[in-house]
């Protein structure tokens, strides 16, 4: 399996419409998909958090390029301030606070 936690916040407030109806409808894709183990959106210190589970490494980037996914990371630049994404190997489906630890720290592997 491979996850996959990223964070962004909006540039402005009244970007909050356009981004949560793009994200929103991104994750309606990757729950749908069947070879997407977990999905989910959450808040966190300031931030908002993807964290997602796929079955392999071709599920995830066949996630990625395709709408409407897609479609969030063309507008992101103009919507949002991005900060990294970090993508894992795991056995298990981490908890939020498992991937938070990975994506503040760069660690491979959940503790």
């Amino acid at each position: 399996m491979l996850a996959a936690i990223g964070a962004v916040s909006l540039k402005r407030w009244y970007h909050g419409p356009e981004f949560f109806w793009r994200a929103g409808k991104a994750l309606r894709q990757a729950k749908g998909d069947p070879l997407c183990l977990h999905a989910e959106v959450f808040s966190h210190e300031g931030a908002y958090f993807s964290l997602s589970v796929w079955h392999d490494v071709e599920a995830m980037l066949t996630f990625a390029q395709s709408n409407p996914h897609r479609g969030v990371m063309q507008a992101a630049p103009r919507l949002t301030n991005t900060y990294h994404f970090r993508h894992f190997a795991c056995i298990a489906i981490p908890t939020r606070d498992q991937a938070l630890t990975i994506w503040m720290n760069g660690s491979t592997a959940p503790e």
